[in-house]
């Protein structure tokens, strides 16, 4: 091969490097958003010591975006206007068919509670007023029931899908009315106040709510449970740099200070490396 050839040839395998390094995000400010499972002002101040970690990592500001839908965190991730996100699994899955490239890369682990079991996994469940006549799926003929958003995993992807495919009960057909409290606690909120008779919402959701003296650890009855559902992940967007991507991975999975705080805010266990293959099998319940 002469010189010439081999000059041309080594360029042209630079080219796609040479265009990644251009076209990737190193960004001045780095934004975090998180799906509004509870109150975002709650899930921001858990946040806050891992924000101020990652500033003086990053050596750039970091700033936490208020997010007020499911998919409001699907579009930032996916447009670039978010660099790091937590996100329910099926919003994960749903910007993932939009973008290929964005990155789960760490999830938590949590302690046991009221009713979830200890360890990476929660459940949609079903729960009823203790004192309800409800006592199985086929109860639910005309009764008010509550989802939380429509890209949240355990509180509509799974009933709609899931639930539908184990007891045969359609909930758009069963419900009078079916509602969208727009988050976990707002769907225990209205099963609280008699709103709704039944609620779908994440096990580890209402082990929050009964952790913080919202309700009682004996106030509601569950009569239905999903399979296990991997926590949360934390996403990265596809256009960071990868010495960026990297640092934020670092700066999650790495004990630290800061890292504690978090642990200790959320009362989880760990934060634990995560992969595309841990949500893969939400992929056939996902509209595109």
């Amino acid at each position: 091969m002469s010189r010439l050839k081999r000059c041309l040839l080594g360029i042209c395998c630079m080219l796609p490097m040479l265009v990644w390094a251009e076209e990737c995000k190193q960004p001045d400010v780095l934004r975090f958003v998180t799906v509004p499972k509870q109150p975002l002002a709650l899930q921001y101040r858990e946040f806050e010591p891992m924000r101020q970690h990652l500033e003086q990592r990053l050596g750039i500001p970091v700033e936490t975006v208020a997010a007020h839908s499911y998919q409001a965190v699907i579009e930032g991730i996916v447009s670039g206007a978010v660099d790091l996100a937590e996100m329910g699994p099926a919003s994960y899955i749903r910007a993932r068919l939009r973008d290929p490239g964005i990155q789960p890369v760490a999830s938590y682990r949590f302690v046991g509670g009221t009713y979830s079991p200890e360890g990476s996994y929660y459940n949609s469940i079903l729960l009823v007023p203790a004192g309800s006549r409800l006592r199985q799926p086929e109860d639910l003929e005309g009764r008010a029931i509550a989802l939380t958003d429509p890209d949240s995993t355990s509180g509509a992807v799974i009933p709609l899908t899931r639930f539908v495919a184990e007891t045969g009960i359609a909930l758009q057909e069963v419900a009078s009315p079916l509602v969208y409290a727009g988050s976990h606690d707002q769907a225990l909120k209205l099963l609280q106040a008699g709103q709704v008779e039944a609620a779908f919402v994440a096990s580890r959701e209402a082990d929050d709510y009964i952790e913080r003296g919202e309700a009682g650890a004996d106030e509601w009855r569950e009569i239905w449970r999903s399979p296990p559902i991997h926590y949360d992940p934390l996403v990265l967007s596809s256009r960071l740099c990868p010495a960026v991507a990297e640092t934020l991975r670092d700066a999650l999975l790495t004990p630290s200070p800061a890292r504690n705080l978090l642990l200790q805010y959320k009362q989880a266990l760990d934060i634990v490396a995560v992969s595309h293959a841990d949500y893969r099998w939400l992929e056939p319940l996902i509209q595109p």
